[in-house]
């Protein structure tokens, strides 16, 4: 999913360059736990209300934990922004790609249990997936899939189909059958999310059950994660957050479609209450928990033989590894954000959720980082969604002016044929080579528009698209075909009509 946001960004950008302002909105706070400095909260809370209002994000859970305490944790803003439901700890978020660390613990359980091997072939366990690498069978395994280092495409989560079938992790690993890398397996990292879903898989067939019954039953009690889910069920309704996504300015309610075989990589559901406990066993500080502490330490060895992910930036089980030991990961869902990190040498630990769709919600959790580090660094991370929100809404008025002009001017051109001021012109083969050659560039101008994402973007859809970017942009695109095929209509009635010529004896009878 990473990066997801950035692609639509260029995608729109290419339809249109007009911008216009934007207003912020207000937010409130519901104090929880709090025990760090009067300094450092004020700055957090500059820093929190600052970017929640510019982000227009309804609602934000923060988690600060230090050595084995939990020092600061507090609701801002709505869970449900029509029922004015406060944030607090319990509250439940999505952890969009964050729930990738949960999967990695997962399959180095079942490598702790001697019942898989990470140097094993994926076939061993998938026979039937095949992926090719300049048209030959390659094989991947199961700790380039753990590294992101397959060579697998990132646009693959275009392919990722909607579901909430229990067969809908085997259909999604289905999609990557015969696909062709981008590179080598295990000669760089290249992110997609599906690699996890392909994780998620193994886990099914190796322990027999379902995904989210393993991660149940030998991840999640382990860890006493009474509060992380894998299922939305009524018992958890009434804490789940709602989730948003911009749209004409302001945040959208929105229900996304369900992706259930993208939960390994996506869709786990948690409470900054939990994620205070989930910071504590990954910096190891938290000692009641039955599930082997090895194995969080090895969801922190990363792939060093491939190249850099960023600047001394390497990716491990789930996780990115930064310089001085800290370790970090951030997530996005068409409707919910999370940033997640902690820092394996200082003990302190950051996690933010937030009910809407904003990288805003990164800029929190690197600036609270740095405050707690006693750094002075400013995260302006663009908000993508709300560039293309801009973008959008800015297309739509420019083009509903075009739109309004263009219907006045063909409202005007069949009145004048109604009062017979215009009749059909008899120009032959000329009228039919204007008409199709503005007929062919209407189409082709409907046909680049239509092929854009898959050009642009890799083979995305508009569906996906759609899903992913602010509500706006859908209606900006109806709004262009709309006005790209009135100014053909327009165009058609300016060839096939011209104004009917009267003869001096008509205008002398008419002034009789």
């Amino acid at each position: 999913m990473k990066g997801v946001m950035l692609k639509i960004l260029l995608l729109l950008t290419a339809v249109t360059i007009l911008m216009i302002p934007i207003v912020g909105n207000g937010v409130i706070k519901a104090r929880e736990i709090n025990d760090v400095t009067e300094s450092e909260e004020k700055q957090i809370e500059k820093v929190v209300m600052e970017k929640m209002k510019k982000g227009k994000i309804p609602g934000l859970s923060i988690t600060i934990v230090k050595d084995d305490k939990t020092v600061y944790q507090k609701g801002f803003g709505f869970s449900n922004l029509k029922e004015e439901r406060p944030v607090t700890s319990q509250s439940l978020f999505e952890l969009a790609s964050t729930s990738k660390a949960f999967t990695a613990l997962a399959i180095l359980n079942l490598v702790e249990s001697g019942q898989i091997e990470l140097n094993d072939n994926v076939t061993t366990h998938i026979p039937w997936l095949k992926v090719l690498y300049k048209g030959k069978e390659m094989p991947i395994t199961i700790e380039q899939t753990l590294h992101q280092t397959t060579g697998i495409p990132a646009s693959t989560i275009n392919m990722i189909p909607i579901s909430n079938e229990d067969r809908a992790l085997e259909e999604t690993v289905r999609t990557l059958n015969g696909i062709e890398l981008d590179s080598e397996p295990g000669k760089m990292f290249q992110y997609a999310t599906i690699n996890y879903d392909i994780l998620g898989f193994i886990i099914e067939q190796v322990t027999g059950g379902t995904y989210e019954y393993y991660m149940e039953e030998a991840i999640l009690k382990p860890m006493e994660l009474n509060n992380t889910y894998l299922f939305g069920n009524e018992e958890i309704n009434n804490q789940m957050t709602t989730g948003y996504k911009i749209g004409f300015l302001k945040p959208q309610r929105y229900e996304a479609p369900i992706y259930r075989g993208n939960k390994p990589a996506g869709y786990i559901i948690s409470s900054g209450e939990d994620m205070a406990k989930w910071l504590k066993i990954q910096m190891g500080t938290m000692n009641e928990m039955d599930l082997d502490k090895g194995i969080i330490k090895k969801s922190h060895i990363a792939d060093r033989a491939v190249d850099m992910v960023g600047n001394e930036v390497f990716y491990a089980g789930g996780w990115f590894l930064e310089p001085n030991e800290q370790v970090t990961h951030d997530g996005m869902n068409p409707n919910y954000s999370t940033y997640v990190t902690f820092n394996n040498k200082e003990k302190i630990g950051v996690a933010v959720l937030g009910n809407l769709s904003s990288n805003q919600v990164q800029n929190i959790g690197v600036e609270i980082k740095e405050i707690l580090q006693g750094n002075i660094v400013s995260s302006d991370k663009e908000d993508s969604n709300q560039y293309l929100d801009q973008l959008a809404l800015s297309t739509i008025l420019v083009l509903s002016i075009l739109i309004l002009v263009a219907l006045f001017l063909i409202i005007k051109v069949l009145l004048k044929v109604y009062r017979k001021q215009l009749h059909v012109k008899h120009d032959g083969k000329k009228s039919i080579i204007k008409l199709t050659l503005s007929l062919l560039c209407v189409l082709g101008f409907s046909l680049f528009i239509y092929l854009v994402p898959s050009i642009l973007l890799h083979g995305y859809s508009w569906e996906a698209v759609f899903i992913w970017s602010p509500q706006s942009v859908q209606v900006a695109l109806y709004t262009i075909y709309s006005a790209s095929w009135l100014i053909y209509i327009l165009i058609i009635l300016k060839v096939y009509f011209k104004k009917v010529k009267t003869s001096p004896r008509d205008n002398k009878a008419d002034a009789t």
